[in-house]
């Protein structure tokens, strides 16, 4: 806090005046540059009043000027962006590929698995089995189809992680491949639709990054950032790629219901935990 009234004390240097009072050293040290960068004499003292500036009397009213606009300029400056950062959260996703795994390994054993268990329009908008949704999440076809999600889960994974929790980026993993089968289901009834795999979730991971990316693009008002929000859509451009858009066996409007659940999350849990990050700060402060 800065009075622009300082007390009227003799200078200890000849020629210099106090012209502004301060409670924290470090405002003092910053409105001194403000002086020092007008090419004028400037001195910090302290007393029982706070932080005094010293400078040149003559100068007095030109360097009040410049303390007013840059105090205006520092307001209007956005707050730094505190972003909160968490763990890899990588033993949740070697377990969550052990999980796929031992899933692979009953399929083997007992092939009604997958039939009880795959995502199916007519079972879920019909029989009402809304459990097929997630549990599609953890069959797949073949070991090929089983280790690319795997790999791709695991790298995105991590990252969600790092962004959201490692529980509560999985959790909204899980949430946003479920969301995105239900929806698809629903998109191909009454066809006698029926998908697996964990490509849906994979690509929900994406949306989450999407998602967190953007909402910190937008704290900052960063434009660069924002584009730079959308590098994990180009990640999966190339796993489309690799796996063959529209091609036979790949459920490409599965992998952009996974993706836009994932945004659709992505954005608000963001912000809510960048305002706990805020909070949680200006409690430490304070």
């Amino acid at each position: 806090m800065m009075t622009d009234d300082a007390p009227e004390t003799a200078s200890p240097a000849y020629g210099l005046v106090p012209l502004a009072c301060f409670e924290g050293l470090s405002a003092a040290r910053e409105h001194a540059l403000v002086v020092l960068a007008m090419n004028l004499d400037c001195l910090i003292t302290v007393d029982e009043t706070g932080y005094l500036i010293h400078s040149e009397e003559a100068f007095s009213a030109a360097i009040h000027e410049e303390f007013r606009l840059y105090d205006e300029e520092q307001r209007m400056k956005p707050a730094p962006a505190v972003v909160p950062i968490f763990g890899s959260g990588v033993e949740l996703a070697l377990v969550w590929i052990g999980i796929l795994l031992y899933c692979f390994a009953r399929q083997l054993q007992d092939p009604l698995v997958t039939e009880r268990f795959l995502n199916s329009a007519v079972g879920v908008m019909t029989a009402g089995e809304v459990y097929r949704p997630l549990t599609a999440l953890f069959l797949h076809a073949d070991l090929e189809h089983l280790m690319g999600n795997a790999i791709f889960g695991l790298i995105f994974g991590v990252f969600v992680a790092n962004s959201f929790g490692p529980f509560r980026g999985w959790g909204l993993i899980l949430l946003s491949g479920f969301l995105g089968n239900l929806l698809n289901a629903w998109l191909h009834f009454p066809d006698l639709f029926r998908s697996l795999g964990a490509s849906t979730a994979v690509f929900g991971a994406l949306g989450l990054l999407v998602g967190s990316g953007l909402d910190a693009a937008w704290r900052a008002r960063s434009y660069r950032k924002g584009m730079r929000a959308f590098a994990p859509l180009m990640a999966g451009l190339m796993i489309f790629t690799m796996n063959g858009i529209g091609q036979p066996g790949t459920d490409t409007l599965a992998h952009m219901t996974g993706m836009f659940f994932g945004l659709l999350l992505g954005l608000p849990v963001a912000g809510l935990l960048v305002r706990k990050a805020h909070e949680k700060k200006r409690e430490q402060i304070l």
